[in-house]
């Protein structure tokens, strides 16, 4: 498989794509991305790049559908596009991008659609808008599908690790708290990397719910496992 790991190298390769869409249209240029892009091995973030360039180049009316095909070919460089064209879209099509995200996410196939997906646009929208994400966050944590509270996992980590404030953090824990008994291994992931990623940044908050943690009715052990090691992880910080 090729490796495209500079930026030169990948503005060529989106080139081509975008100039097959102005001449030919949609279909064109994801055939084109099929064969320059989503089959080779590319870093994160020149895909990202990938996507923020195709957000600005396809017309809006067309981003979801082009979201919709490169889904359906269902390669993980795929998702990174996507990903953030959702992303891109938060601030004029909020619900629509979450819902769309949900969507694929919960058409997954394997744990790195949701991480990936999650981070970008659960974990960003919450970074961003907390106000508005919180709301579907608690929503969402009842989905049917497991991999969509996994990725809420994904992108509540993302969100706490760029700096959600702390007031946030302290509304979306206890919907972390509220999953903290799960025996899905897919939940126990995303939950328990949300959690521990808490307990790292934000030791106040789990003395805060100190009392939620330790009913172990409601909480089970790998949670509390998890919220440890982030505190250890906090103090480890400190020393050094």
């Amino acid at each position: 498989m090729q490796v495209v790991t500079r930026k030169s190298e990948i503005k060529e390769l989106i080139n081509i794509c975008t100039k097959e869409y102005e001449s030919k249209g949609l279909n064109a240029c994801l055939l084109e991305m099929e064969n320059y892009i989503l089959t080779k091995k590319i870093k994160f973030p020149l895909l990202e790049f990938c996507g923020d360039e195709l957000y600005q180049k396809v017309k809006q009316e067309e981003h979801i559908d082009l979201c919709n095909k490169i889904e359906e070919l269902k390669t993980e460089g795929g998702n990174v596009i996507l990903g953030i064209i959702l992303q891109n879209r938060l601030n004029t099509c909020f619900e629509q991008s979450i819902k769309k995200a949900t969507e694929y996410i919960s058409r997954a196939d394997v744990w790195y659609v949701c991480d990936i997906i999650g981070e970008r646009v659960y974990g960003y929208a919450l970074l961003n808008n907390p106000e508005k994400t919180i709301p579907q966050i608690k929503k969402l944590s009842r989905h049917s599908a497991n991999w969509v509270v996994r990725a809420l996992g994904a992108g509540i980590h993302y969100s706490i690790k760029k700096g959600l404030d702390k007031e946030n953090v302290a509304l979306v824990f206890p919907i972390l708290l509220s999953m903290a008994n799960t025996r899905d291994k897919e939940i126990r992931q995303g939950v328990g990397w949300a959690a521990k990623t808490t307990a790292k940044f934000h030791p106040e908050i789990i003395d805060q719910f100190d009392k939620e943690v330790q009913n172990k009715e409601m909480v089970a052990n790998w949670f509390r496992t998890k919220i440890s090691i982030g505190l250890n992880r906090n103090e480890y910080a400190k020393r050094n």
